[in-house]
This record gives C-alpha cells, structure tokens and sequence, in this order.
C-alpha cells in the first residue's frame, strides 16, 4: 500500500483463548510504508521535545515509537463492543438496508391509497400495477399484485420465477424489486416506480411536434432505449452464473425512468439455462437431465411470450409445444423491438392491410425493394436524425429477426454494433423473398390455439391485436391459493445478511490457522461451509478502531452486496459483533490468481490465460459503465481475483473501491491507497483521484503478467516494475514473442500472444487519454485487431516522456532500494 504518511502494518499472530472471545493479537513482523518522497518527512508539531535531527532516521523512528506507544494502550484498554461507524448509530442497522425486504400488506395498502382505482398503472393477465407511495420515507414505488384466482402451477411459472430472478439481478437498464409480500391469497411483488411509464405508452402515442420529439422520444432518446435493452439482454445471457432466456421482450415490458433510460421488467416467463447448457436447439440436451439445476424453476420447452414478437420456432416441433427457447429466441424478440423504435409502428397493428399487419413481414417487404429507409417513423421530422444510422438500426433489427434461429447474432454482437465498437460493414441480408411470412391470421386462430392458451387484449382505438400466450395447460384458474400453500413454494431468496458471530467461529474453527487461506486488503481470510450449503470466505479485518478502515468496511458491505455478475466474488454476508469487522463472500476452491502464475511448480495453460483476461475485462465493463453506479475498483491485481476449480475468474477485493454517481468526477483524496506495480501514474501523482483509465492500466498490468509470467515489481530485476521491463524491450526491437512466460514452452496461440501483449502495451501507457476503452479492449479481445491498429496505439512512447510520466514511481523505487528494503 501506498501513503503520503507512514503507516506501520504488522503481521498478528494469533492465540485461540475461547471460542465466543476475539483473540489477542502479537506481532510477529513488522514492515513499513513509505512515501513516495521520503524527503519530506516531518516530525508532527508539538508532539515531541526532541531537538530535530538531520535525517529521516530519527524521524521515523520516532514516529515508530509512538506509534507502538499508542497500540500498547489501545490494547490494555480495549473493550469487547458492537461496531459503530458512526456514534450512536450501530452498524447493523445500516447495512443491508438497500436490498429486497419483505413489506407487510398494511404498509402497501396505506402506501397504494386501499389499492384505489385511480393509483391503477396498468393490468394485465394476472394482475394490476399500483402507484404507491411508502409511508415510511416517501419513496414511490410500483406494486404488482398477482391475480388472487390464480393457480398454484401458474405462481411458479410467473410470480416464483419473477422473484426468484429480480431479486438478485443488479443491472441499470433491469426494473430494481424493492421487494415483496405475501397476504391471505394475494402476492405482491414492490418495484422502482418508472415515471415515464412503459415505451409502448411514449412510442405509440398520436402526432408529436419537433421539440416534443427532441426532448423525450426523438432520434437520441430511441437509440439510447434500443442500446439500454440491448446491454440488459446481453447482461442476462451471459454475465450471469446462470443464463437467464426472459421469453417477454417487448415495448410494453420495457419501462422508462425519468430520464427516459430503458429498464427491462417483468420476469414472470423468465427461465434458467447454465452457460454450458445454452446451445443451439438442434445440440441441446435434454430439459430432464438438468432438472437440478439450483435456479431453475421450469424447462424451456414451452411456449411463452406475446405473438409478434415470438419467434417462429415457438410456433413449430416439439408436437406442437414449440422448441426450447434460448438465448436466439430474446434476440428475434429484441429485433422486433428495435424495428417498432425505428418504425413508430406496433408488432402488430389490424388497422393496414392484411399483408402488413405484422410488422416485421411489412419491413421484410420493404428491405427487398431496396426501400429500407421508408421503415422510418414519420413522425420525426425530416433532419432530426442521420439518414445511415436509421438504416443501421434496421438492418440490425432484421438480422436479429432471421427466420433460423443460427443466423441471427448474439446480444454482445448487437451491443457492439449499436455502440460503434465493430470495424467493417454488417453481414449482407438476404432476399427474404424466398422466407415464410411470419405468420398468417389463419395460424393464429388455429393451429396456434391449439398448443397453447391465449389472451386477446385491444388497445383503446381497437385498431391493434395482441394475443399473449401462457403454457399449455396452465390456463385453469377456478382454483385459489391459500396462504400456506403460497408460502410453501416460496423460493429461498439468497440476499446478503447478518451472519450471528457465534456460526462464523464455528465455520472457522475459530479463525485457526488451518482455516486461513490467505492475506488479503486489510485482513485474513478464512475459508468455512455456512449452513452445510455454502463455501464461503469470511475476511477478517484488523485495526479495527482505524476510522478510515471503518468507513470502508461500511461501503464495502453497503455497495458490494448489489452487485450481481458472474466474475465478481459475490457477498454472502457480514458480522459486527464482537468489535469485529467481519464480511463473509462465497468461496472459491480453487486459488488466487497470482498463485498460480508465479507459481514455479505449476503451469498455467494460455487458454485459461486469455479467458481469465476476456472473463476480467467483461467485470470491469460492468463495474464502469453497466451498474447503476459507476465503479471504480482502484484494486485490480493479480492477487484479487479468485479462480475456482475450472479457472473461471472473479474479481474481488473492493475494499478501497470508489462507488459514484454516474457522470459524477471522483472523490478526491489527500492520499493515493492501492497496490504499487498496479496504480497508473496520473494516480499516483494526482494524490487519489481514481478515474475508469486508472483502472485500465492496472488491468493492463494484470495482462502483461498474464503473459509474462512475472509479477507486477520484483526487486530481483534490473526494472523492478514489469510495465518498465516490457516497454524497455518493445523499445528496443525485441521480438514480442519472447516476451512469453518460457513454462509455456511454446504451447500457446500466437496471434492471441501478439494481441495480449499489444494490449497490456496499450492499456499502460502513461498518458490515460491514450488508452482504450473497456469496450474497445473486450472488442480486441473478441479478436476485432484492426481496432489496435489507432495511431495512438501504434506509436511507442519515448524513453524519455516514460521516465518523466513515471517520475514517482521510479523515485520510490530508487528510495526503498537505497533503504535495503526488497
């Protein structure tokens, strides 16, 4: 760790007395911290009587005296206590409190007006949504209650899946669940409440003028919508431990907050698929041999969604049951969307002509004839929009809407398209002369009732159609649900909690040495089984009077719990008892990173390698630009990301991590706090100030020791600092291949060598302006190269701008080293 004072850290060794008492604490190591300028330590004012002494060495030890002075009382004195944060206030009852709660009926019902009429915000097939406003503190939220008549087969494919999914989803373009209850026969599930209402309400609405389209739904504002659907999809089919396939895409589930962003809803036809397990429909296997699936509540093989925006293999095989939806099936959902954004049209709208009535074979139409652009809604005025990027979200929707579910892309695909990030034109469409018509009116009063039940709702003109379908079978609702009956298929919601003191010294066997598994920020960890179910790592921090220490813990535990992605360490809970500061995430057994490459007994294979360095990329993404808040980590090392038994990587370690509000500048510090070898120089210089670039440059970092083999300082070399050795050797003219950790032993893919090497190059350079982005690097890691090819990129930096932009790191290292220190 770095500060602008001297900090003294030492190692504690522990003695067990009983198994309910915090331990007591002995050094048994004791190492310092120094700062980057050294020169100019001060002894404190007033603090002692000693006449000054030229040097630093009476200074620090001094400063080392009194420290250990203070430590010595602190330990006579202290006294076993509850954590406070701040005086007054216990720290339990802080945190936790932004996650999903169980509200109780009175509390909805006094909050919604008795569930009055005119707090209606819409309805559907199994139920209403209320506006309400919760008495406790204002905040006005949406109540969805579940229709009392329904079934219990009908509950656990909707209002169980729906909980089951929102409740533990954390994406800023997902509805939030504040959270739910359960009353007599009625389940409500307690959402953020989306002013702005739903984007079928907006898109849809008669004749708008010029400045009403510039300031709500003009060309701007759709395309943010389509790329915010876009990133809420690619989020729940791959950023998830498990795949989540919504089956419901459509302009009437995707909501509108206040500054007309899209937030994605309604999870009640929503399934499970586990990433090894989301194939193609024609190499799937079998819903039955995953029945244990831990989130799974139903298979995928039924039909589920709304006609328009299903797809055509919903309507075909499996007996007329339609095939398994997958991943495919929201993206043809999401196409037709897209296509209703650019067209200022319904799916389907019965006002046109028979043969337009569904708009995709209307569009379909219109792309053969080379009239691609007459897609456009009409109602914008002419200029308000680039004429190509229309024919970009067209083509986009059309390709997403193939009729074989292998042609069309994926949700990553579609992201990187709306944002710009691909290099080279689209993929041509073809003549879809030769496709079927999506489907004829004959089908849907048919063949298609047949396989499954149908609801038909009309809009208030009645010139639309919607025919939105459940499962088959499924649509008895003459029997009710009791209480008991509700409650016993509940699922459990696994949100982070309170962990009693007592359990988290069983799980450790009392924090023994056999237990820890490693050093971490600010504290051992020790690996446990909470409950019998779940492996966990219960981090233990020390110096725990240290105020700034305290403050962290608390944002720490406040924010970490609403993360939610698949290569981030999860949170499970915490434990203030005792005095401790104790936060318990799920474990992984498998190893740190760092571990592993710097290990000399073990090899890392390179495709684990570069997967590690695709899966990191893909944790940054969301921590910088996909979470509500914007993250920065300011900790991203080798040593903080934990691999598990199949060296799938997640990205821990957030106690120094900084949690703004979007498009807000940092919070500026009086000192820089992060790993040496990991902190950009800008950081270092600007005394705290964290920013998105500094956190590409310590990821850039981590992908030279990827590559390398070799950790981040080693006073063993001539360089000390890694991004020093290799840009030292590119600026020479060595070969980059020799660059390459030998163990490997030539076993490695060239191309990805030359490319992760390129860019960890790239990534550290000193100037951050000169840096790619997250989504450039997930871009070039995807294999798009000609994006490495910038002239920023391409040229080396002098010898001479490095050494000055590095000034201070070079300075602390010729310091320590002049101490002995290695």
């Amino acid at each position: 760790m770095i500060e602008h004072s001297i900090d003294i850290i030492g190692e504690i060794k522990s003695d067990r007395r009983t198994a309910c008492i915090p331990k007591i604490m002995e050094f048994i190591r004791l190492c310092f911290i120094l700062p980057a300028n050294i020169d100019e330590i001060l002894p404190p004012p007033n603090e002692s009587s000693e006449p000054p002494q030229p040097g630093c060495a009476h200074h620090i030890t001094s400063r080392v005296r009194r420290t250990l002075r203070r430590f010595r009382r602190h330990r006579r004195h202290r006294q076993k206590q509850v954590f406070y944060d701040i005086p007054g206030i216990a720290e339990k009852e802080k945190i936790g409190c932004h996650g999903p709660r169980i509200f109780t009926y009175n509390e909805l019902y006094v909050a919604s007006n008795g569930f009055c009429e005119s707090e209606v915000l819409g309805s559907g097939g199994f139920g209403r949504v209320y506006r309400a406003v919760l008495p406790s503190d204002g905040t006005v939220v949406a109540v969805k209650c579940v229709a009392s008549n329904a079934n219990e087969e009908q509950i656990k494919k909707t209002f169980l899946a729906e909980l089951a999914a929102v409740a533990q989803l954390r994406h800023r373009n997902l509805v939030l669940l504040r959270g739910w209850c359960i009353h007599d026969h009625q389940l409500l599930l307690v959402y953020d409440y989306m002013p702005n209402r739903s984007l079928d309400r907006c898109l849809f609405k008669g004749p708008f003028s010029a400045a009403s389209a510039n300031s709500t739904l003009g060309w701007e504002t759709r395309r943010r919508i389509v790329s915010g659907l876009a990133a809420a999809l690619f989020y729940l089919h791959d950023q998830l431990e498990t795949q989540i396939i919504h089956r419901d895409v459509k302009t009437s589930n995707v909501m509108l907050d206040s500054g007309f962003n899209a937030r994605l809803g309604d999870f009640g036809l929503a399934r499970w698929l586990e990433h090894d397990d989301a194939e193609s429909p024609t190499t799937r296997r079998s819903s039955s041999n995953k029945g244990d699936l831990q989130f799974r509540v139903t298979n995928t093989s039924g039909i589920g969604g709304t006609i328009g925006y299903l797809p055509p293999e919903s309507f075909q095989g499996r007996r007329g049951g339609g095939a398994a939806a997958t991943a495919k099936s929201d993206v043809f959902s999401f196409g037709v969307v897209a296509l209703e954004v650019a067209s200022g049209r319904r799916a389907v709208d019965l006002a046109y002509p028979e043969d337009q009535i569904f708009l995709l074979d209307w569009v379909r139409t219109l792309s053969d004839e080379g009239a691609g652009l007459n897609v456009g809604d009409s109602r914008l005025p002419d200029g308000s929009y680039p004429l190509s990027e229309m024919q970009q979200l067209v083509h986009i929707g059309l390709l997403c809407t193939l009729h074989d579910p292998r042609s069309r892309p994926t949700m990553k695909w579609v992201m990187d398209a709306l944002s710009g990030s691909l290099t080279g034109k689209f993929p041509a469409l073809p003549s879809f002369k030769a496709h079927p018509l999506y489907i004829t009116l004959s089908t849907a009063n048919s063949s298609t009732t047949q396989s499954f039940a149908s609801s038909y709702f009309a809009t208030a003109n009645t010139n639309t159609l919607f025919l939105t379908t459940t499962e088959s079978g499924v649509d008895d609702r003459s029997s009710g649900l009791s209480q008991s009956h509700v409650k016993s298929i509940l699922p459990v919601i696994d949100t982070p909690q309170e962990i009693p003191y007592e359990e988290i010294i069983a799980i450790t066997d009392g924090f023994s040495d056999e237990r820890m598994v490693a050093e971490m920020d600010f504290g051992t960890g020790y690996r446990g089984l909470l409950r019998n179910r779940y492996h966990v790592l219960v981090k233990r921090l020390g110096m725990k009077t240290c105020p700034a220490l305290r403050s962290r813990f608390t944002i720490e535990l406040l924010n970490l719990g609403r993360l939610r992605h698949r290569h981030l360490v999860q949170l499970r809970g915490w434990c203030t008892e005792q005095g401790e500061m104790l936060v318990v995430y799920d474990y992984l057994p498998g190893s740190l990173l760092s571990n592993l490459l710097f290990n000399q007994k073990v090899v890392l294979r390179w495709q684990n390698r570069y997967s590690i360095a695709k899966s990191l990329a893909s944790a940054i993404l969301y921590l910088h630009e996909e979470w509500d808040e914007q993250v920065i980590h300011k900790n991203i090392t080798s040593s903080a990301i934990f691999l598990d038994s199949d060296m799938n990587p997640r990205l821990g370690s957030f106690a120094l991590a900084e949690f703004l509000t979007r498009n807000e500048p940092s919070h500026h510090q009086s000192s820089v706090r992060g790993i040496f070898g990991y902190m950009s120089p800008e950081y270092m210089e600007s005394a705290g100030e964290a920013t998105t670039a500094a956190d590409i440059y310590s990821f850039g970092v981590v992908v030279l020791e990827i590559v390398t083999g070799r950790m981040a300082v080693d006073f063993r070399c001539p360089e000390v600092l890694l991004v020093n050795r290799v840009h030292r050797l590119v600026a020479t003219g060595t070969d980059l291949m020799d660059v390459v950790d030998s163990r490997l032993d030539g076993e490695f893919n060239c191309v990805e060598l030359l490319r992760l090497v390129r860019l960890g190059i790239a990534c550290t350079r000193s100037e951050p302006e000169q840096r790619p982005s997250v989504r450039q690097i997930i871009s070039i890691l995807d294999g798009n190269d000609d994006v490495l090819k910038s002239e920023s990129w391409c040229r080396l930096e002098r010898r001479e701008e490095w050494e000055q932009r590095n000034a201070c790191s070079l300075s602390l290292i010729n310091r320590i080293q002049a101490l002995g220190i290695y």
